[in-house]
Order: structure tokens, then C-alpha cells, then sequence
């Protein structure tokens, strides 16, 4: 019987974390092929979030990080890449930084036993969160932006699914026991082979619409971001673990917080950028 529910568990899981996968996909290709500024919200909206859980868990081991600095600063930092200047991001995050500095000096005298870990806390947000993530604007904001894109964050972002579907049923070998006990080789390999894919597919639709790209352009990024992406949520599972949290969230069915769905699209977004830009400019 406690077999049996376990298996109905599972179950039941991978069809929320399926359906919420759906939902969020649809909208987000209608976002990115919209593009402008209603994607650029969007995006900068997302991560502001992801920012605003991040800072949260730190709250949750007793810390004292403003979420609203944090949420803020971030979805300003990843709006201004809109602007499509180096030195104006770069500005923007300098000046997010000596923001936080100057918050956490005026803070001080509330909150003299947590202010260094209350600071760190908000600059990794921004460099974890706000720059990272800033690469999935400056893929959109490419020429032929939209399917770069999808070709660069797609792979990762339904590899979840491949790795939860393969883990569950025959998981044995343990990734990473002490980070991540539910993380297997079998689960990775699974995201790895549903990377390449999705990567496949990307590419070989997309080169329906626009003749330069192709299967083989999306197999290889598809395979490589899938390689890499787990290092996102491997990272935010360190400050899970230490402050014994199981999702950042329950803010989306099946996946936790917005964080847990992002992380992996950090690397994805910066790892696909640069092989991009390496390969294809």
C-alpha cells in the first residue's frame, strides 16, 4: 500500500509540474515573440520575484535582507539591459551596489549582528539573479532575438521534466547525495537526453521560419546548456540546504517558487549567449 501511494505521489507530481510546465511555456513564447517592452517587463517581473525568494530564504535563517531593495534593484538592473548599452548595465549594477551598501549603513544600528550576511545577501542577489539573468534579455534583444532564445532556454526549461520522468523511474545513483538527495545520474542524463531534443526541435522548427538556423544548430546548444544548467539549481540548492528549506516558493504547482524554475535558465541563458555569439556572430 505505501508503494502503491508512493507511485500514485509521483504521479500526481509529474503531472502538476507538467501541466504548470505547459502553462508557463505557452505564455512565455507568446511573450518572447511579442517581444519589446511587454517581454522585457515580463522577463525583468520574473526575476524580481526570483529575487524577492532568494532574499526570502535568507529571512527564513533568521537574516535581514529588504526584499523590496531586492526585488526592485534587481528588475531595474535586468530592465536596463533594454537599453542595449554595455556601459549603461554595467552602470546600473554599480550603482545597485552602492545602493545596497548605503541601505545596509543606514540599517546598521537595527540590525548590528546580521548586517554582513544581510548585505551579502542582496549582492549575490544581484550578481546570482539580476546579471545572470540578465542574459536571457540580451538573447531576445539579438538580431532574430526570438529564436535564439528558445533555442538557448527552451532545452533547459523542459528538461526538468525529462529528469524527474527518468529519475522517478530509475533513479539509483545519487548526483549529488549530500546537496540534492532526489537528484540522480539518471535524472541528470534524462535532462541531458530531453535538452538535446527540445534542442532539436528548436532548431529544426525555427528553421521553418528563418532558413539560418537548423536541427543541428539547436542538438548542439540544446546539449551543451544541458550540460551546464543543473550547475543553477545545483548553486540555489546550497542556500536551500543550509537553511533547510525544500522549494524557495509555493507560489507555481509542482515546481515550488519561481526561483526553483528559473534557476537552471540562468546558466542556460548565459552559457547559450556565448556560444551564440562565439559561433553564429
Amino acid at each position: 500500500m505505501a508503494a502503491g501511494q508512493l507511485q500514485k505521489n509521483k504521479r500526481n507530481m509529474l503531472a502538476k509540474r507538467a501541466a504548470s510546465a505547459v502553462v508557463m511555456l505557452l505564455g512565455a513564447f507568446a511573450l518572447v515573440f511579442l517581444g519589446g517592452w511587454a517581454f522585457t517587463f515580463a522577463a525583468s517581473l520574473v526575476l524580481a520575484i526570483a529575487a524577492w525568494e532568494f532574499g526570502n530564504m535568507f529571512i527564513a535563517g533568521g537574516y535581514h535582507p529588504s526584499l523590496p531593495f531586492m526585488a526592485i534593484s534587481n528588475l531595474l538592473l535586468a530592465a536596463s539591459v533594454s537599453l542595449q548599452s554595455e556601459d549603461l548595465f554595467l552602470a546600473a549594477f554599480a550603482i545597485m551596489s552602492l545602493m545596497a551598501i548605503i541601505f545596509q549603513v543606514v540599517q546598521f544600528p537595527k540590525q548590528t549582528k546580521t548586517s554582513a550576511v544581510d548585505l551579502a545577501a542582496v549582492l549575490s542577489g544581484l550578481v546570482f539573479i539580476g546579471f545572470m539573468g540578465s542574459y536571457i534579455l540580451r538573447l531576445r534583444f539579438l538580431p532574430d532575438g526570438q529564436f535564439w532564445l528558445i533555442l538557448a532556454v527552451a532545452p533547459a526549461g523542459i528538461s526538468d521534466i525529462g529528469a524527474y520522468l527518468l529519475g522517478s523511474l530509475l533513479g539509483k545513483h545519487k548526483l549529488a547525495p549530500d546537496l540534492s538527495p532526489n537528484k540522480t545520474v539518471e535524472g541528470y542524463l534524462g535532462g541531458l537526453l530531453t535538452a538535446a531534443v527540445v534542442g532539436y526541435a528548436a532548431g529544426a522548427i525555427s528553421g521553418e521560419f528563418n532558413p539560418m538556423f537548423s536541427g543541428s544548430m539547436g542538438l548542439l546548444i540544446g546539449t551543451v546548456t544541458g550540460i551546464l544548467c543543473p550547475l543553477g539549481d545545483l548553486g540555489k540548492s546550497i542556500f536551500k540546504r543550509h537553511f533547510n528549506l525544500r522549494n524557495t516558493s509555493n507560489l507555481i504547482p509542482g515546481h515550488g517558487g519561481v526561483l526553483d524554475r528559473v534557476d537552471t535558465w540562468l546558466w542556460a541563458s548565459v552559457t547559450g549567449f556565448y556560444l551564440i555569439k562565439f559561433l553564429y556572430f
